[in-house]
């Protein structure tokens, strides 16, 4: 299943990766199964995220047995009694929803992360990821799982017979999904209208002590950028995530304001936003959105921080951290997942990590976005394949909302991605230069965006009632 994300995104052992699985689980007791998941979930998520490193050991190793072993044990322990072997054709259906759950699960609360999910990985094949605009990622991840099941059960069967009806189904299901993927791309209607975008990657180091000198360089290599990208023609600018990692206030909100008013531009820049209280020393992540006067017409504060990134929970309670280099004031975290009004419409904004979880696009996309933007600064994942992850998740926001999705990366992947998860164009990562497109502000709504979770929700409830169904069977007096 690792081979299956990039390098080298062999995306169909998705497809197949599982069945081992299920094959030893079939004949197992919970605890057993229990710990048949979390041996296989330690791997896989073991090397996927082994970027994780980057940060040190430790994270990496809490974050892949807490946060993505211990979620699979407990999808083993519960599906162990749910087996087709055990409960009949049923399983098959409550297998996959127990999986669906446990993914969904991962994408709630504070410590959320969906990395490496069967949605994930496909992320690169369009005309499987369009069921996302239905479902949203969690269709993707039952029907994937549905297909490992009936495969392993009709390759490695169960000492009665051998089961070909179920993985015929799933095919056909699979199919199915494929050829109506290929006919929602297909029969795209052409954009009407629109507006010239343009990135600006700046490729400026990560490492870096923000001294006076380093703002000085960054803001004039931005600058310098954004007048080029206006001389060919661009209607909006965007930033990345922190390109100026200082408070954009004062001399430094002059500076922006005059680059978008002597440019005719629209700019949208990643940098810090104070509080609007005078007592609250610390700053929120922000988007800050100039139109073409120069005028600062809105601004999004991140929402969704990363722990231990960018705040620290229970700091108070866990002094011992500070031994660890933990960051020692905490950024602010935004209220809402505003929508900020441009002259194109509606523009809605995720902030590197947000981009993981399709509830905030989503959210987003409701409150009127005509428009989706990624702000990121990946240059954290040095050249590790994790920036190429990351972009795959941008991909699927723009196919479960069917928007434009603008990706501004500070060292790459920057991208514009179409509303079917198409990449229109992309700069790689660590090189400097400018990615630009027409993109059109979309207002329709899929399925998924007015529906949210609720496949997820059912999903939720099939498992809860198809385990209370084999526990109270199991409890039943035998006869004799």
């Amino acid at each position: 299943m690792a081979l299956a994300m990039p390098k080298p995104g062999i995306w169909p052992l998705a497809w197949v990766g599982l069945a081992p699985l299920f094959v030893a689980m079939r004949a197992s007791a919970p605890r057993t199964a229990a710990l048949y998941g979390f041996v296989m979930a330690a791997v896989y998520f073991g090397i996927i995220c082994f970027w994780l490193t980057i940060f040190g050991y430790l994270p990496w190793f809490a974050s892949v047995l807490v946060l993505m072993a211990v979620p699979a044990a407990v999808f083993a322990a519960v599906s162990s009694r749910l087996m087709p072997n055990k409960i009949g054709l049923w399983g098959y259906i409550a297998v996959p929803a127990v999986w669906t759950a446990m993914q969904w699960m991962r994408s709630l609360g504070p410590l959320g992360f969906t990395w490496g999910s069967f949605a994930h990985l496909q992320a690169n094949v369009p005309s499987i990821v369009q069921l996302g605009s239905v479902t949203g990622p969690w269709g993707i991840d039952f029907l994937i799982c549905l297909f490992n099941l009936a495969l392993a059960n009709a390759i490695f069967p169960a000492p009665a017979r051998r089961r070909f009806a179920p993985i015929a189904a799933a095919s056909i299901i699979a199919l199915a999904v494929i050829a109506g993927g290929n006919l929602a791309i297909e029969s795209a209607p052409k954009p009407k209208t629109g507006a010239n975008i343009a990135i600006i990657q700046g490729d400026l180091p990560h490492e870096v002590d923000i001294s006076p000198e380093y703002l000085t360089i960054a803001y004039r290599r931005y600058a310098d950028m954004t007048r080029k990208a206006s001389a060919s023609g661009a209607d909006i600018v965007v930033w990345p995530e922190t390109a100026l990692p200082v408070r954009i206030t004062g001399a430094w909100d002059s500076l922006v304001s005059d680059t978008a008013r002597k440019n005719r531009v629209n700019c949208i820049i990643g940098g810090l936003d104070p509080s609007s209280d005078p007592y609250e020393p610390r700053s929120y992540n922000a988007a800050l959105f100039y139109d073409r006067l120069g005028r600062k017409t809105g601004a999004y504060h991140k929402v969704h921080l990363v722990p231990y990134g960018e705040y620290v929970p229970l700091r108070k309670q866990m002094p011992w951290l500070e031994r660890y280099g933990v960051r020692p004031v905490d950024v602010l975290p935004g209220k809402s997942f505003s929508v900020a009004p441009t002259e194109m419409g509606g523009v809605g904004v995720s902030i590197c990590f947000e981009s993981l979880f399709p509830q905030i696009s989503r959210l987003e996309t409701r409150n009127s976005a005509s428009m989706l933007i990624v702000m990121t600064n990946d240059s954290w994942f040095l050249q590790t394949q994790a920036a190429r992850g990351h972009l795959m998740m941008a991909k699927l926001r723009a196919v479960e909302n069917r928007r434009y999705l603008i990706r501004a990366a500070g060292t790459g992947i920057s991208a514009i991605i179409d509303p079917y998860g198409r990449s229109v164009t992309e700069l790689d990562i660590f090189r400097s230069g400018i990615v630009s497109g027409r993109i059109s502000p979309l207002h329709t709504f899929t399925i998924y965006t007015r529906i949210g979770d609720t496949f997820a929700y059912a999903c939720v409830l099939v498992a809860l009632c198809a385990l209370g169904i084999s526990l109270r069977r199991s409890c039943k007096p035998s006869v004799g």
